[in-house]
């Protein structure tokens, strides 16, 4: 056969071919080593460059031709017959392969002159494998044998690699996220627990002394002698700072407790009946219910006065013109009765009459005849709580009083005021309310007290009860400088201290929603001999120099001497009045009147369920062994009582404590007769 030239359709160059029957079969340029299918030209082609071609067979026997380049891609290897023109066209990527030998690929080859020159059938081989510097061996199916397939071999494993890598890295994020989630959690946690371990030790017992608390206020609302509802707070103008409640009708009655009480107060009880006659042209007895509220206007300028009054019995219309003169006047929505300097209304019902001076607190007046007008936050809040049938309630807030001190009161009481008010501090105390009430029986006081909002309501009743507690030392001081010229009033005012001292022991603390409350209960003679004693004291201080030195005068031996024996200085009679008072107190109270110490083993008490703070009510004239008898036999809620007392000769004092805990540590129980 004659040669003919086919040119390789990459490098261009002219390839020799000597037997023709070889076209249409696949072979090798020896230079760029590009597999093609050789294919008969239309014409001879002749080149200087030309070169021998031969089958990809038989050039994978000999060397390839060297060149600058690193040889690439020379060895001989099968191309399918149907692989596309596409790949078969496509140039080999430049990756460094693993010559397979030759002996491990083996072909079987056709005889040419059995095979047509249209198909070239091939027998099945196994997959050319080669070798990755990174990954190890690639094995290639043969159908996707040369360079794209393996590029898209190399590319899915390090997509299948690549997605490895992903999922890997999330896990691992998550575990990082989730380990430092949870150190987060137990760092703050650690912190949470170092900043409570650094935080002050708040009292255990802090919770039960605020049950115990409320629990007062409710028995103090149960035991309440009267049983009214708030005080009404209808036709009283804006702005009233200080509000007075009364019961005329029984504080003036005569023979009753409320009159003895006002004749103790004096010159106050006859002012309070003149102004309250002046002001609501009614003689007191003939008042059920009066409200007199002052309004104090600026610093220096004379407060308004107005007055809601409650007849005991209805008065005839044209007696109360006659009375209060005036014009009717309808332009406020109620029928009012004007005239220069005063304005009235009268109730539907002829019981009730609203007095306040003509101007704007006459219109404010006459708009609160069905809904009553809003006051301060302080005594709005307080007039729920007050009741009132008491026949006495002062509601005030202790800084307008101290502030509008020289236009409301005389001046010879602006010391009392001052001292007054420095016991309801107003730093700590926004709105009191003081009612009291006396019965034939029983002298009931209350006082609330609403807190400011830097003091809590528990701390602001251990506050004032301290206060109060300190009050009859301070008299005390204040008495040993006075010299009353008449026996009578000097016996009332030295014993002025200690009647403050048994109202302070027989107060009970108590708490409500942000009030503090102090309750007291003494016998109905209690309540005019606190009056005569302050009176007489406060008009005694007036003419006394409190800057002079108290002569200090040795007292006469005179009396009989002091038992050496705690047991028989514990016999002395004593007067008790206990009502309410706290077991502390009460023992207290026996100590100082016996003249000798006591201890109260407070954790004993405790281990029984005892509280010093048990309330006590005991009104005897005995030894101080026989009160101390009662206090610690009678029983408690219903069971026996495991008090005792101890006698401790040399501590020169008696020691309260339980017969369970004596026992165990060894103690002599006093035995009582």
């Amino acid at each position: 056969m004659s040669e003919m030239v086919v040119r390789c359709p990459k490098c261009a160059k002219g390839l020799k071919l000597r037997d023709r029957s070889k076209i249409g079969k696949k072979a090798r340029c020896p230079k760029c080593s590009h597999v093609f299918v050789l294919t008969a030209p239309p014409e001879p082609v002749q080149d200087e460059d030309e070169v021998e071609l031969k089958l990809a067979s038989e050039a994978a026997s000999q060397p390839a031709p060297q060149s600058d380049a690193p040889a690439v891609g020379v060895a001989a290897r099968w191309v399918p017959d149907n692989s596309s023109p596409l790949e078969q066209a496509a140039p080999q990527p430049a990756v460094p392969q693993q010559v397979v030998p030759q002996q491990q690929v083996p072909q079987q080859q056709v005889p040419q002159q059995q095979v047509p020159q249209q198909t070239v059938p091939h027998s099945a081989a196994p997959a050319p494998m080669f070798e990755n510097p990174v990954t190890g061996p690639v094995v290639v199916a043969p159908e996707d044998a040369g360079g794209v397939a393996h590029l898209k071999a190399l590319k899915k494993k390090n997509a299948k690699r690549r997605n490895t890598a992903i999922i890997a890295g999330v896990l691992t994020a998550a575990a990082v996220g989730g380990a430092l989630y949870f150190a987060q959690d137990h760092l703050e946690a650690a912190k949470l627990a170092e900043e409570e371990a650094a935080k002050p030790k708040v009292d255990e017992d802090l919770k039960v002394k605020k049950d115990r608390l409320r629990q007062n206020s409710e028995i103090a609302k149960a035991s309440s002698p009267t049983t009214g509802g708030p005080i009404p707070m209808n036709c009283m103008p804006l702005g009233a700072r200080i509000i007075v409640s009364l019961r005329p009708a029984e504080l003036w009655k005569a023979g009753s407790k409320g009159e003895e009480v006002r004749f103790c107060l004096g010159p106050f009880g006859e002012w309070a009946t003149a102004r309250l006659t002046e002001l609501c042209q009614f003689e007191p007895a003939q008042i059920e219910h009066a409200l007199v509220g002052i309004i104090p206007g600026e610093v220096g300028e004379p407060p308004q006065v107005a007055a809601v009054v409650r007849l005991v019995e209805a008065a005839k219309k044209s007696q109360l013109l006659v009375k209060f003169g005036g014009e009717r006047n309808q332009d406020h929505g109620y029928p009012m009765y004007v005239r220069d300097d005063l304005s009235f209304l009268i109730g539907p019902d002829l019981k009730m009459i609203a007095v306040a001076p003509s101007g704007v607190a006459a219109e404010e007046m006459a708009s609160a005849v069905q809904y009553p007008n809003p006051q301060s936050d302080g005594i709005d809040a307080l007039l729920p709580s007050t009741d009132a049938e008491r026949h006495l309630t002062v509601i005030f807030e202790p800084r307008s009083v101290v502030r509008h001190r020289d236009t409301i009161f005389p001046e010879p009481v602006w010391q009392l005021i001052n001292r007054s008010m420095e016991f309801f501090n107003d730093e700590e105390v926004e709105t009191v309310a003081w009612s009291m009430h006396f019965g034939d029986k029983k002298f009931h006081s209350e006082l609330l007290m609403r807190n400011q909002t830097i003091v809590m309501e528990h701390l602001l009743q251990g506050l004032v009860r301290d206060r109060l507690k300190s009050l009859p030392k301070q008299l005390l001081g204040m008495v040993e400088r006075m010299n009353p010229g008449v026996i009578g009033p000097r016996k009332i005012i030295g014993r002025f201290p200690a009647m403050t001292q048994v109202f302070a022991m027989s107060t009970t603390p108590g708490t409500g929603t942000r009030y503090a409350q102090l309750t007291t209960e003494l016998p109905e003679r209690a309540a005019p001999n606190l009056a005569l004693g302050g009176l007489l004291a406060w008009d005694e201080s007036t003419r006394t120099d409190f800057n002079t030195a108290v002569k200090q005068i040795k007292p006469e031996d005179t009396g009989p001497k002091l038992p050496d024996l705690i047991a028989d200085r514990l016999k002395k009679v004593i007067d008790v009045e206990f009502a309410r008072t706290p077991l502390q107190d009460a023992f207290s109270y026996i100590a100082d009147e016996c003249r000798c110490d006591h201890y109260i083993d407070g954790d004993a008490l405790k281990l029984s369920a005892y509280t010093k703070n048990m309330t006590q009510d005991y009104v005897a004239k005995c030894s101080g062994l026989d009160a101390i008898k009662y206090l610690v036999t009678r029983p408690i809620n219903g069971q026996p009582n495991a008090l005792c007392i101890v006698i401790q000769e040399d501590k020169k004092r008696f020691l309260l404590t339980t017969k369970p805990v004596a026992k165990e540590t060894g103690l002599a129980i006093y035995p009582f007769e």
